[in-house]
């Protein structure tokens, strides 16, 4: 088939092999007499905000919103099937979530088998949940990431991800999609968090005030016209 080639399994991600363009910044507060340094890729002070999550094995993910930081865009990919749950105090300000990835069955653990399945505690804030099919292309900065939305499962961006993206190539993606549902420039969205992992969300749970993996740099690319389809 042209859309979805054969890819091999990656092999597991490097913790020491860490690109310059993927260094997590730090945000530093201090309340009363205590100082906390979280590892997070932007302040969450933008007008807008994208948080990515990434793997390869799929699986139940629950994302739990618990930053109040504005209007914020949720993207998710995985090679394999995923259901999604978002949560959390400040859920309501998702504005959107996009799912990517080859959406293969099934998943590398259980649940999240018959995917993508997304549910959410908001459903009337969230709107249309939009999911895009593997086929879309993708520009990969370095070219050495997939020439369409696979997996990701490695802070790295300057080597072959042995058929994955890169975390620059999915950032940039996901960036380009909450331009073009939002209307807005590039100039205000910020990256707020990028997770990645090889392993399944098994379940897992991510808290948004947990930080991110790595910080990979957002190209600049244009506003794509829209190629989704809805789930919701």
């Amino acid at each position: 088939s042209s859309c979805c080639p054969s890819v091999p399994p990656v092999p597991l991600p490097s913790t020491t092999v860490t690109a310059p363009s993927t260094t997590r910044t730090s945000t530093t507060t201090t309340t009363g007499s205590t100082t906390t340094v979280s590892p997070f890729c932007s302040s969450g002070k933008a007008a807008n905000n994208l948080v990515v999550f990434a793997n390869y094995e799929g699986g139940a993910l629950t994302i739990n919103v618990d930053q109040n930081i504005s209007n914020i865009y949720i993207g998710v990919m995985a090679l394999k099937s995923m259901q999604i749950t978002v949560t959390g105090n400040f859920a309501s300000n998702v504005r959107r979530v996009f799912v990517s990835g080859m959406n293969t069955g099934p998943a590398g653990c259980s649940p999240g088998t018959g995917g993508p399945n997304i549910t959410s505690v908001t459903p009337s804030n969230l709107g249309a949940i939009l999911a895009y099919p593997s086929s879309v292309p993708v520009t990969s900065p370095a070219g050495i990431g997939n020439n369409i939305m696979v997996c990701a499962a490695s802070c790295v961006v300057t080597e072959w991800q042995g058929g994955c993206n890169t975390g620059d190539e999915v950032a940039g993606f996901f960036a380009s999609r909450a331009m073009a549902a939002g209307g807005f420039a590039q100039s205000a969205v910020s990256l707020y968090l990028y997770q990645t992992m090889y392993n399944c969300w098994s379940p897992t749970t991510f808290s948004l005030s947990g930080g991110a993996s790595c910080c990979p740099t957002v190209p600049i690319l244009p506003a794509p016209t829209s190629t989704s389809t809805s789930t919701s």
